[in-house]
């Protein structure tokens, strides 16, 4: 077993699929995919614009979850709109199930490719995997999609510049990868990401309309009150913003917090990208992954999908000798963290967010274990001879 959690990893199995399970007892009433099913039957009909109406959208969705008593919102950009566009085509049972195993399948052939099987059972057995599987949310499939394109970086630069346009769905996430980019150079990846994002916002134009995009300007601000004042969603953003407002602190005063946050992330991402043509790609991908959490102030507990597909990059890397039990801790905590978040739902005690503290301590493990590569080797006694670097760095 690759994953350094040693005699502790069958219980953390354990734990994870059946703290997700009792979680799910709590959540049920909420099953966030309705909302992406009603959108799509809306456009279909030719009423796009309605789903970004608050209140026309709560009413549509109580028909099919009259017991939630949960506020709905559309805050989506056009783009993911055009991509959840066919799903009102079925029912919403099989429309569910066709969305959830389509990205979920894309993830687990990354994974698999990361770390066999494995990987896999790592991946698809973790606490964000399965809250993503159960409320039919989009974690899974910005995770593929963001793993994928740097999958491809070295050989297939354009595709890896395509599949980064296609992160404008949730711009918030995508925000690093032009900074990843420039710093290691990758400007023909760049250029085709740009292009990408282009013409993937005109397909939207085109198919739902202009209007589209005035109305998603229109509600931005309401879904920036929503996650600035509410209590509720803040013990479910795994970010510094969060943390503070959970702590007492002012608006103004969180933000700055998480720009802070914000800039340690690119920091972390331009020191690490920069050495590209010594630090094993492995270490690069995962130190992206996991500082792209980091930098946005509006991520929930289904976006930590990317730290999972983080972890399971960096332990790819590195021989399980090579850990120290310190990182074997914060490894396991990071693992664990989405579940941590979701037993809110099942018990409403007012823990603090600590998930945003552990993700800032293995950005620095991560940029750690780059500058331990970069260093000249010297026999099996320095640790960079601990990595196993069979990415390869060739040229773009």
């Amino acid at each position: 077993m690759r994953f350094p959690f040693g005699k502790f990893r069958w219980p953390l199995l354990l734990a994870s699929v059946l703290g997700v399970y009792w979680v799910s007892i709590s959540y049920q009433p909420l099953f966030d995919f309705t909302v992406f099913w009603t959108a799509s039957r809306m456009a279909e009909s030719g009423r796009a614009l309605q789903a970004y109406d608050p209140d026309f959208l709560q009413q549509a969705v109580r028909q099919l979850r009259p017991l939630s008593q949960w506020v709905f919102g559309w805050y989506y950009p056009p783009a993911f709109y055009l991509m959840v566009y066919p799903l009102g085509w079925l029912p919403l049972g099989l429309s569910y199930l066709f969305f959830c195993l389509i990205s979920l399948l894309g993830l687990g052939g990354l994974l698999y490719r990361l770390l066999k099987w494995e990987g896999v059972l790592w991946g698809v057995l973790s606490s964000a995997t399965l809250l993503n599987f159960f409320t039919g949310q989009n974690g899974l499939l910005t995770a593929a999609v963001a793993a994928t394109a740097l999958w491809n970086l070295e050989k297939r630069p354009i595709l890896a510049g395509v599949l980064i346009g296609v992160l404008s769905i949730k711009p918030q996430l995508g925000i690093l990868f032009p900074f990843a980019l420039i710093a290691g150079g990758y400007w023909r990846t760049l250029w085709v990401a740009g292009i990408s994002t282009l013409l993937f916002m005109g397909g939207a134009v085109a198919i739902l309309g202009i209007d589209t995009f005035q109305a998603w300007f229109q509600v931005i601000p309401l879904s920036r009150v929503t996650f600035e004042d509410q209590y509720m969603a803040w013990i479910l953003m795994p970010t510094l913003f969060s943390l503070g407002r959970q702590l007492g602190f002012p608006v103004a005063q969180a933000y700055a917090g998480q720009a802070l946050c914000a800039l340690l992330a690119i920091w972390a991402v331009w020191q690490g990208w920069r050495s590209h043509r010594k630090a094993p790609a492995a270490l690069r991908y995962a130190l992206l992954m996991m500082a792209s959490i980091l930098a946005t102030p509006y991520a929930y507990y289904y976006d930590l999908t990317w730290a999972m597909v983080s972890l399971v990059w960096l332990v790819s890397d590195i021989r399980p000798e090579a850990w120290q039990l310190w990182e074997k801790v914060l490894l396991g905590l990071v693992w664990i963290s989405p579940l941590l978040i979701g037993l809110h739902f099942a018990v409403p005690v007012p823990l603090p967010q600590i998930a945003p503290l552990l993700f800032m301590g293995m950005l620095m493990l991560i940029l750690r274990r780059i500058r331990m590569t970069t260093r000249p080797t010297c026999g099996w006694g320095n640790p960079a001879s601990l990595h196993e670097n069979g990415w390869g760095n060739g040229s773009k």
